[in-house]
């Protein structure tokens, strides 16, 4: 049930990441942050009653932190998004993402069977083949020096997220999710009236804010349900597969190419998620 909830929270992320880099190039990113985590404070405090559980100060310290870290990897990724091609932005973000948690969790003593550690291998492998442009190129968008580092530092922001929040007491039920979320709410807002961000959204913009803002706080429902049944160092993995529902919709709504590389990755992808689903 662990690697389904994975996978769930994989595409409702890289769906997500999808919308709110459309928006982000529409408008900065942001603005269209401060419009969008509302959205998911308030979805979350919906979704409250089918995760019950009890609040405590350690669900507290960890989801507020979790919240501090997934802020500054959305803020990164956005910015990414918007400067750089997603067919190249979203993969890098995922590995990065992948590896903190996959080391975190093997360092806290998890040991996944053999079979699971050629899945992880596999499933960076494929995250690694599917960030190369094809043909040197990526889609319409060059690839610079900046895009590569904002990616990687918005995927360390992330797996900061995954590990703090996976640290939350299962007693807690869906808090942590709610604190997190408000959290991270708290560093947008403040970060954008520091910088002068803060204004209506260009024509369009607040459908996609919106839409980022719930496929997201649904994403890290899944996530955290996953998270509680399965391993860390597995789930995170399964979760860093992401990039392939940003892909396609790159490629069928923008037009951004895909090449050898990226279509092996996604075949690698496929093969790591059944090894790891075989071995659980």
């Amino acid at each position: 049930m662990s690697v389904l909830l994975a996978l769930v929270a994989a595409v409702t992320y890289g769906v997500s990441d999808f919308v709110g880099g459309l928006a982000s190039r529409r408008d900065t990113a942001l603005r269209v942050l401060v419009h969008s985590y509302p959205v998911g404070v308030l979805l979350t405090a919906a979704l409250l009653p089918l995760v019950p559980g009890d609040l405590s100060a350690g669900a507290v310290g960890w989801s507020a932190a979790a919240g501090l870290a997934g802020a500054l990897g959305v803020v990164l990724l956005y910015l990414g998004l918007a400067t750089g091609p997603m067919g190249v932005v979203a993969p890098l973000t995922a590995v990065a993402s992948a590896v903190v948690p996959a080391a975190v969790g093997i360092g806290l003593g998890e040991r996944p069977p053999p079979l699971a550690y050629v899945g992880v291998a596999l499933a960076l492998l494929a995250v690694a083949l599917v960030s190369r442009g094809p043909g040197g190129e990526a889609g319409r968008r060059p690839v610079t020096a900046r895009a590569v580092w904002i990616a990687l530092l918005a995927g360390v922001g992330f797996g900061c997220y995954f590990v703090l929040l996976a640290r939350a007491p299962e007693s807690s039920g869906g808090w942590p999710l709610l604190v997190s979320r408000i959290s991270s709410a708290v560093a947008v807002v403040a970060l954008a009236l520091a910088t002068g961000r803060v204004g209506r959204l260009s024509a369009g913009v607040p459908r996609l804010a919106v839409a980022a803002g719930a496929l997201d706080a649904a994403a890290n429902l899944a996530y955290l349900l996953a998270v509680r049944q399965g391993l860390l160092s597995l789930v995170a993995v399964l979760v860093a597969l992401y990039p392939a529902a940003t892909i396609l919709l790159a490629r069928l709504v923008l037009g951004e190419r895909t090449g050898r590389a990226q279509r092996l990755g996604l075949a690698v992808a496929a093969g790591s998620v059944a090894l790891i689903a075989w071995s659980g």
